[in-house]
């Protein structure tokens, strides 16, 4: 039987909107039009990819927004001819952009890259993200609440010994999003997850890797994963004891509020309030509507919980 909500909770939830901050990211440098594109372009790019600027290498038709990812890219979702791509790298050509704002999905290892593209002189308005992945998609009781896991381990790398934070959050959704941090720098390192003989290689950001599956997995269930660390001349291996919706406490906190914090700074629990998922989630909370987006909790009417 679905819970009945309040007119008024469910009208609230049209008062929220998750646009992009364009006027927090730098217009990208024009290296094509001689100043022409200079303050026109700009790029939310996704975790793990690279925006370099506007140029037309030698491999491109037209100038256009080069971009890189840490696999070989095998497809856009932009129309044919509205891009090029060589590698791990592409262009998406400038007049692939006629809107105000435009998203730009990308498959490159295995690992969909969703970003978007904001262009000055475009027509339409700026979108404007509503709560919930699909239009309508109100949260039933027995939404999944996310639950993040927490290990640290210590691997000799080439010689030297490597601490490894990691991390696995069961999103709201059902899908796993895998962490992994490693405490130095290591010569060619390709970090990749193995689920169930299933290997991904993890988009990373300096040292700092991070993947969401799209599959769904079921609560209580234990697939077998372990983090694949490779670097120039071998590879690390760490094994991953975990069920499907654990949580504990990251290595280190203590629970309860220590001196100086802020009461609920560090609630000792195995609940991650701030989920890694890009997506947008409607749960329920104590018979609450609270929205998860880009890490942060939201109320029904779009205030930040802390």
């Amino acid at each position: 039987m679905k819970k009945i909500f309040s007119l008024l909770t469910i009208l609230s939830l049209g008062l929220m909107s998750f646009a992009t901050d364009w006027s927090a990211i730098a217009w990208l440098a024009d290296g094509a039009g001689e100043g022409a594109y200079a303050n026109k372009y700009k790029v939310e790019a996704a975790f793990g990819q690279n925006v370099i600027n506007i140029q037309k290498p030698g491999f491109a038709a037209e100038a256009g927004i080069y971009t890189n990812f840490p696999a070989g890219i095998s497809s856009c979702d932009l129309p044919t001819g509205k891009y090029v791509i060589e590698g791990a790298g592409m262009v998406m050509y400038l007049s692939a952009f006629t809107a105000k704002e435009t998203k730009v999905s990308v498959e490159a290892g295995g690992v969909t890259y969703d970003c978007k593209v904001f262009y000055a002189d475009g027509t339409g308005e700026i979108s404007q993200d509503e709560p919930g992945d699909e239009p309508g998609d109100e949260p039933q009781p027995g939404d999944l609440t996310p639950a993040t896991f927490y290990g640290r381990e210590v691997k000799p790398v080439a010689g030297s010994d490597v601490t490894f934070n990691w991390s696995i959050t069961r999103n709201a959704d059902a899908t796993l999003t895998f962490e992994i941090s490693w405490s130095s720098e290591i010569a060619g390192v390709v970090p990749q997850v193995s689920i169930n003989d299933v290997y991904t290689t993890l988009p990373m950001q300096g040292m700092l890797a991070r993947f969401t599956t799209k599959e769904t997995y079921t609560d209580g269930s234990k697939p077998v994963i372990f983090f694949l660390i490779a670097y120039t001349g071998n590879a690390a291996r760490i094994d991953v004891d975990y069920t499907v919706g654990a949580g504990n406490t990251k290595p280190g906190d203590q629970p309860g509020d220590q001196p100086g914090e802020q009461p609920g700074d560090n609630p000792g629990q195995g609940i991650n309030n701030a989920s890694v998922s890009a997506k947008t989630h409607k749960v329920i909370e104590n018979g609450q509507i609270v929205i998860l987006k880009n890490g942060i909790r939201y109320n029904a009417l779009g205030v930040e919980i802390k």
